[in-house]
């Protein structure tokens, strides 16, 4: 078994584990999954305060790359199923010790990946690059540097249209290289009719074959502007124009099953000490991401959002409500991953949402209800029960209690 395969079946004994139990049963100790883990991290060996979104990202991450290479991880759960946990080793030395799986040729989704879209637009010029996209399994949020904030004024922050001083627009640098190569030309020309009189055949036959050159570059030049500022054009060395004004916007693009929001909470302060921002966040068991994610209608104006934003349900508008799940961007409050101390310092515990026996009976016919209006009363109060988790202690809580923490460092949601 591979390291990343050896740390996938104890993750699988962890969860085997944290299954409920008919009995009551002594508290259980990872520490085959972290002796796994450090082989791939040695940070996690030490006495040192451990980050929980970097443990995160790096567990998502073999799990990911597993799921490429192999077709088979986490997340197919036919990989849960078929494969023995290991002995009292790490790695099992059997003959038989190779992770094997019986993954269908479908490929494996994982509930974690979404994706987001990111413009940068010159407002000199108004060009935009091609839209990027790319995958997240998390989005990592500012958190405003107040007392008290909001997971949408965070994921606002996360959206918001920045401005940038140092970006050099692809249109503008062809557009300056044209200026240059006509300017050059029209002295080439220029100089050209003087030698005509003055100078050698040979001279003449070197100025005529610079023009010829400097002419194929302007045509290049001004096609490329016409069609594609981004072409490669070999053989033309580009202006360096000093940088403009741009802006930059990072939307979501598509919606994950399992939405996982980490907040940023350090401060870099101007002496070089790191700090925790410890602003009390609120969050809700309901949250709309409409407004931060994109329409299908692209806007490539500096100044305008990626696409516009739509208006956030209103907490008692149903309607609205049902609107938001439609189209993929309504979730529940999942769990929380809290963090209380200092920076450097600290205790990490967690609330996590165990949903009632009817949920768990609907999960099937879940695509079946996207247009079924629900009262937002039982989307977000259903009768699941919660409980803080805390090294060995386990105690049920309250929903209010959990929305009334405001130590949020992980949030897992997910869609409904």
């Amino acid at each position: 078994v591979s390291v990343d395969g050896a740390i996938i079946l104890q993750l699988k004994d962890v969860l085997e584990q944290l299954k409920p139990q008919i009995s009551k049963v002594a508290a259980y100790s990872p520490s085959m999954l972290i002796s796994c883990l450090s082989k791939r991290g040695r940070w996690l060996l030490t006495r040192n305060e451990q980050d929980a979104q970097e443990l995160f990202q790096l567990v998502s991450s073999i799990l990911q790359t597993t799921r490429r290479e192999a077709s088979a991880s986490l997340f197919n759960s036919q990989f849960l199923t078929q494969n023995a946990p290991l002995e009292n080793s790490i790695v099992s030395t059997a003959s038989s010790s190779t992770v094997t799986c019986t993954a269908s040729s479908a490929q494996l989704y994982n509930p974690l990946q979404g994706m987001a879209a990111s413009r940068i637009a010159c407002v000199k010029c108004g060009y935009t690059a091609a839209i990027r996209h790319f995958t997240f399994d998390n989005l990592s949020l500012s958190v405003p540097r107040k007392q008290a904030t909001t997971i949408e004024e965070c994921l606002s922050v996360y959206t918001v249209i920045d401005k940038l001083t140092d970006f050099k627009c692809r249109y503008c640098t062809v557009e300056a290289t044209l200026a240059r190569t006509k300017k050059d030309l029209a002295q080439a020309t220029a100089d050209l009719q003087l030698e005509a009189v003055q100078s050698s055949q040979k001279r003449i036959r070197k100025s005529k074959a610079t023009i010829d050159q400097l002419t194929q570059q302007q045509e290049s030049l001004e096609n490329a502007l016409a069609t594609n500022p981004e072409a490669e054009l070999e053989g033309i060395k580009m202006a360096d124009p000093s940088p403009g004004v741009s802006t930059k916007q990072t939307m979501i693009a598509r919606t994950p099953k399992i939405l996982v929001l980490h907040l940023s909470r350090s401060i870099f302060l101007p002496s070089g000490d790191v700090v925790k921002n410890s602003a009390k966040v609120r969050v809700q068991p309901l949250l709309d991401i409409s407004p931060f994610t994109t329409n299908g209608h692209i806007n490539t104006n500096a100044a305008k959002p990626i696409s516009a934003p739509a208006c956030p349900s209103p907490l008692f508008d149903d309607s609205a409500l049902v609107d938001a799940r439609r189209n993929n961007c309504l979730y529940r409050l999942s769990a929380i991953v809290l963090h209380v101390g200092g920076h450097d310092s600290g205790h990490y515990s967690a609330y996590r949402r165990v949903p009632c026996a009817s949920e768990s009976e609907a999960v099937d016919s879940d695509s079946s209800k996207k247009g079924v209006s629900e009262k937002k009363e039982t989307l977000a109060d259903d009768g699941s029960r919660w409980f803080l988790l805390s090294d060995i202690r386990s105690v049920e809580v309250s929903l209010q209690t959990v929305l009334s923490s405001g130590d949020s460092y992980l949030l897992f949601y997910e869609r409904l």
